[in-house]
């Protein structure tokens, strides 16, 4: 308990510094060049959003890992449309897709699955990011969705140099980072997003794309949707 406490400090400590840094650089610059040219306002602005954004995150993780560790987490359940899901899920993690084309692919007819809209849209934020991260400029990420049976699932692939066969299991680690990638990042999200789909009785498992790269795969149950509602009559 005491070298999760410690690692978790130490990795927690070494991540805020980056975007804090960023926000309290990029505010005292805006100060300071407040009838400055415009343009350099904006990336000021929309580097401070992306910092934020990246903090918010990290607050989200540190949420769902606690809820998660100490069995009190709670979904809420509802009817959602899968579309819905990964839309504003690729929305919040835009800032981190610059250069990378989103390529989404849907299968026809999706049907409405019971999540939690909210920790379900978090899984495919931390699944985007990690795949960002890995993903050069310039290559595509992908997010394909599709029914097989009575189970929905959900693909993320990106176009980074793959995960070695050993390590397929082992990045669902808390802490764990595959060794050579680049500094940064808490080890926390991949751990985090498996909670977090176990906890809706799915499953959460990496793998090869077949022209490289990872691929992570959702399966969640796709029970009978509700029947849709009658109009009342008068």
């Amino acid at each position: 308990s005491e070298r999760l406490y410690t690692a978790l400090l130490n990795s927690i400590s070494h991540e805020l510094r980056t975007p804090i840094a960023t926000i309290t650089g990029a505010a005292s610059l805006l100060d300071s060049q407040a009838n400055g040219d415009p343009q350099m306002r904006a990336e000021l602005t929309r580097d401070i959003q992306s910092a934020a954004d990246r903090l918010n995150r990290l607050v989200a993780n540190l949420l769902d890992m606690s809820r998660l560790d100490a069995g009190r987490l709670k979904l809420k359940l509802d009817w959602c449309d899968v579309a819905d899901v990964i839309g504003v899920a690729a929305q919040r993690i835009h800032a981190s897709l610059a250069n990378r084309p989103l390529g989404i692919h849907l299968a026809p007819n999706l049907p409405l699955v019971q999540m939690d809209f909210v920790l379900m849209e978090q899984v495919l934020v931390n699944l985007l990011d990690n795949a960002c991260n890995y993903t050069p400029p310039g290559t595509p990420i992908t997010v394909e969705a599709a029914v097989d049976g009575k189970q929905l699932q959900i693909a993320v692939t990106d176009g980074g140099p793959g995960i070695p066969p050993a390590d397929l299991e082992r990045i669902f680690d808390k802490f764990y980072r595959l060794p050579g990638t680049a500094t940064g990042g808490t080890g926390l999200g991949l751990s985090i997003c498996r909670g977090l789909v176990e906890a809706h009785g799915g499953v959460l498992r990496a793998g090869s794309a077949p022209g490289g790269g990872a691929r992570f795969i959702i399966t969640l149950p796709a029970g009978a949707p509700p029947p849709p509602v009658k109009e009342a009559t008068l």
